[in-house]
């Protein structure tokens, strides 16, 4: 079965990039040490999902942003198939759900109350990530 996650807010305890900041993307030099030095939420959590699912995350993170996630991902050993940065502002809905489709999505794990009713309003199965702990596949 193939697993969606969202980024922020599920797999990280907050939001890392925070799109109502406009910050130059040259001050994200600075930024990338602390951003590293933030430790994932649910990793085990998600190392059991991985050892029988195949996990793609899904972040309205923007595109430009993808490797230092990547980055990120790898160095906390985050297990994960393939990621998205769809980008936030108008349409991160749409964009997010054009990727589950894509990529055949059976369940999505979201931390956004909105974001989980547009999905689920699309015949996406959307849930919190409170199902993280063990009830989610069971």
């Amino acid at each position: 079965m193939k697993i969606g996650i969202d980024l922020d807010g599920v797999i990280t305890p907050f939001g890392l990039i925070n799109p109502s900041l406009k910050l130059p993307r040259w001050l994200y030099i600075f930024i990338i040490p602390i951003i590293l030095l933030i430790v994932p939420d649910k990793k085990e959590e998600l190392k059991k999902i991985a050892a029988n699912h195949e996990i793609i995350i899904i972040s309205a993170r923007p595109k430009w942003s993808k490797a230092l996630t990547e980055t990120w991902l790898k160095y906390h050993k985050i297990p994960y198939r393939r990621i998205y940065c769809v980008g936030f502002g108008k349409g991160t809905k749409q964009r997010k759900l054009e990727a589950i489709r894509q990529e055949g999505i059976e369940v999505f794990i979201e931390d956004n109350v909105r974001i989980r009713a547009f999905l689920n309003g699309n015949s996406v199965r959307t849930v919190s990530k409170q199902l993280l702990n063990g009830q989610l596949l069971s």
